[in-house]
């Protein structure tokens, strides 16, 4: 049996000496993004954040609290996670992580409600968990809006005797509607995967188009051809990839298909042609692949993806317009969440042809000069 082992790993690694190129293309294109892609589509699979741990410190025991304490038990959000009985110890819990959120109900909380004083309950979240504390946030928000209108209702009508349509008109003086559009049910999966994905595979691009530029110095329109080849295959390894969280991780998608497929080419194109001028210009090939996985990586945040770029310091907004991941990753989200057509991203395309055509431009005056300093070198 070892002799077997030992006979398949002597072929596979002879394989790997014969076909080094096909394994790298095979890896970057084809296995890596398919095993990412399964791997985030099963990781994110409750589709939103879901039992929260709360800790609860009831220091009223009132009806009212009763009935808080119940919708929260109710909840698929929230799970309680014990009962504290005093604010150290929810101290504690926050602080060792036990819990992610605290709701602390003060003495007398019922009756100050009741004669109107504007009472308060104290609510704490682990702010180290952003996404966490802001699920938790809306789910407790929701909570306490229910429960307060609803009580408020019995008391006007059970102890103040007062008609329903007029208790409505006391507990909701002003009418609001909310509705959550694109991603009602607030699809953590939806939100983030789509662009999450093509921040992890344009670093392959990248490195795809310095390996291809380090083959051999060709001219100016044989590099272009090449960049477009690999750029297109590029994309049908992301199409691929978002193909697989379309059929077996209900990832929808409600817009163009020209337009995904045309997003798709033209930022898998720009990846690789910024990979091929990395090649081009750095001579050391992995001090070239270095420093481009260094350019590409930061840009999974400045690209405002995940955090958004108006909220960003003037100089990141305005370099946040040189990413070709800050047109793409954004683009491809509304395209799997929302019913729109080409037309709505005409901006996007006309972005990444640009920074495209910039790529290209500055490889044409790398060649001139490689050019020009051969014939110097000759003559």
């Amino acid at each position: 049996m070892i002799s077997l082992f030992q006979s398949i790993s002597d072929r596979l690694y002879q394989f790997k000496l014969r076909h080094t190129k096909l394994i790298m293309t095979l890896l970057i294109f084809l296995i890596v993004p398919t095993v990412t892609g399964i791997a985030l589509g099963y990781e994110m699979g409750y589709n939103r954040i879901e039992s929260i741990p709360i800790m609860i410190a009831d220091y009223d025991r009132s009806d009212f609290s009763r009935t808080l304490l119940e919708y929260i038990t109710d909840s698929e959000i929230l799970t309680i996670k014990d009962y504290a009985k005093s604010n150290e110890q929810v101290k504690e819990a926050l602080d060792s992580g036990e819990v992610m959120a605290a709701l602390i109900i003060p003495e007398a909380f019922n009756k100050n409600l009741l004669k109107g004083n504007g009472p308060t309950v104290e609510v704490l979240y682990d702010g180290s968990q952003m996404t966490v504390a802001s699920s938790a946030k809306s789910a407790l928000s929701e909570i306490l809006l229910t429960v307060k209108a609803g009580y408020m209702k019995n008391i006007y009508q059970g102890k103040l005797s007062v008609v329903e349509s007029e208790s409505m008109k006391q507990i909701q003086p002003i009418g609001a509607t909310y509705r959550a559009l694109f991603n009602p049910t607030k699809n953590y999966r939806n939100f983030l995967l789509p662009g999450m994905l093509a921040a992890l595979m344009q670093v392959g691009f990248g490195i795809i188009g310095l390996s291809r530029s380090k083959e051999e110095r060709c001219g100016f329109f044989k590099s272009v051809s090449k960049i477009i080849g690999w750029g297109c295959a590029g994309a049908a390894s992301m199409l691929l990839c978002l193909g697989i969280q379309y059929v077996f991780f209900g990832l929808p998608y409600r817009g163009s298909l020209l337009a995904g497929l045309l997003m798709t080419c033209f930022f898998a194109i720009a990846m690789t042609a910024f990979g091929f001028v990395m090649g081009r210009i750095v001579p050391d090939r992995v001090f070239a692949t270095q420093l481009t996985c260094v350019l590409i990586l930061p840009t999974s945040i400045l690209s405002g993806y995940t955090f958004p770029v108006i909220a960003m310091p003037q100089l990141l907004q305005k370099l946040s317009v040189i990413w070709p991941l800050t047109y793409y990753g954004d683009g491809i989200r509304s395209l799997c969440l929302k019913e729109i057509g080409l037309s709505y991203f005409i901006p996007h395309l006309t972005a990444l042809g640009t920074i495209i055509a910039v790529e290209l431009l500055f490889l044409a005056c790398v060649v001139f000069v490689e050019k020009r300093y051969y014939d110097y070198q000759l003559s």
